[in-house]
């Protein structure tokens, strides 16, 4: 049961990132404020889901594969660049 929640919860930071690359795209968002926010708050969520997972009930292996998968969305939230401080 515990597997099933961790997986949908990775299935809507799968979203949220296409949006944020979506949004960088956007030449009106580069500098938007929003936008770091935004980034900021799903790295303190998936460093939050990584830390609930291993108080979870979980098995071994479904806990190393999802923090596989939290990391490498970790890493891919990290790459998404944002413009220059708006002045």
């Amino acid at each position: 049961m515990e597997t099933k929640y961790f997986e949908n919860h990775l299935r809507g930071y799968k979203v949220v990132l296409a949006i944020l690359r979506a949004e960088r795209e956007d030449d009106s968002c580069i500098n938007c404020i929003g936008l770091e926010g935004a980034i900021i708050k799903v790295e303190k969520g998936l460093k939050k889901m990584k830390l609930d997972l291993t108080d979870s009930t979980a098995s071994e292996q479904d806990r190393e594969n999802i923090t596989s998968q939290i990391d490498q969305l970790s890493q891919q939230v990290e790459s998404v660049p944002l413009g220059e401080a708006p002045t």
